[in-house]
C-alpha cells in the first residue's frame, strides 16, 4: 500500500499553521540557524518562513508544538531530516588516493 503525502493531510496544514503563527506571534523575525530575517506573508522564497520538525518524521517526530519551530526555507532545505551535520553538508566529497613507496 502506497503512503501518502504527509505534507498533504489536514493534520499537517494544522501543525504547520500553528508553528508559524506562534513563531510569529511571539516576535520570532529572523531564522534561529542562519540568521536571515524571515518572510512570513511570501511562500517559497529562500527566505520564507516554513515549519521545521525538530525531530524527522521518520525518526518518530510527532506533528507537535514541542517538535516544531519557524526556521527560512533555505535552512529547512538544507536540513533535510537532519541525519547529516552541517560540517557533512559543507564538505565536498573526497577522493582517496594511495601512494606506494617501493
Amino acid at each position: 500500500m502506497a503512503r501518502g503525502s504527509r505534507t498533504g493531510t489536514t493534520k499537517y496544514r494544522r501543525w504547520r499553521l500553528a508553528i508559524l503563527t506562534r513563531d510569529r506571534n511571539a516576535g520570532i523575525t529572523h531564522c534561529p540557524l542562519c540568521g536571515c530575517l524571515m518572510d512570513y506573508d511570501h511562500s517559497l522564497l529562500p527566505n520564507s518562513a516554513e515549519p521545521d520538525h525538530i525531530l524527522a518524521d521518520k525518526f518518530g517526530g510527532q506533528l507537535t508544538g514541542d517538535n516544531g519551530r519557524a526556521i527560512c526555507r533555505h535552512c529547512n532545505q538544507s536540513r533535510g531530516d537532519g541525519t547529516r551535520s552541517a560540517r557533512a553538508k559543507r564538505m565536498k566529497p573526497s577522493t582517496v588516493t594511495i601512494d606506494f613507496d617501493w
